[in-house]
């Protein structure tokens, strides 16, 4: 990029036009194109065998699935599928460090959740995501498999 001498700033306010140019151009890049910095996590290939899934059979919320993550953006989405099975039916929900996040789903529809994180969790603190199930009938188990996960703006 050159400038030439009749274009350089002549006032403090420059330097702040210059950036919001950049940001708008910024924002219309993002706009076509999804962020894939370095930050963005993938997740592995996960079994397509219901009876691998992670799952319980208990009639009070466990944990069936648990993972670590940092904070680099205040919200976050998580999709997974759930299922049951022996003819059960139940909940599934997430938790956030222990606590209730989001909305629980019948087991047998999609779990989708896009909120922001707890107020505590600052940008850098590591948390812990957990997904939690729960047994209300039958005598089988209540499944559940993330398939998406991602902090978002």
């Amino acid at each position: 990029m050159t400038i030439r001498t009749d274009q350089l700033p002549h006032d403090s306010s420059w330097m702040a036009r210059a950036i919001a140019e950049i940001r708008d151009v910024i924002a219309q890049l993002r706009a076509h194109s999804p962020d894939m910095s370095a930050a963005d996590a993938l997740l592995a290939p996960a079994a397509t065998d219901i009876t691998q899934w992670p799952q319980t059979g208990s009639t009070s919320y466990a944990a069936i699935s648990r993972s670590y993550n940092v904070a680099w953006k205040q919200r976050l989405r998580i999709v997974a599928a759930t299922t049951t099975s022996g003819g059960s039916t139940g909940t599934v929900r997430v938790s956030i460090n222990g606590s209730p996040w989001g909305t629980a789903v019948t087991a047998g529809t999609t779990l989708d959740i896009t909120a922001a994180l707890p107020a505590a969790i600052a940008i850098g603190d590591q948390y812990q995501i957990g997904i939690e199930a729960v047994r209300t009938s039958g005598t089988g188990a209540v499944h559940a498999q993330v398939q998406h996960i991602r902090a978002i703006d």
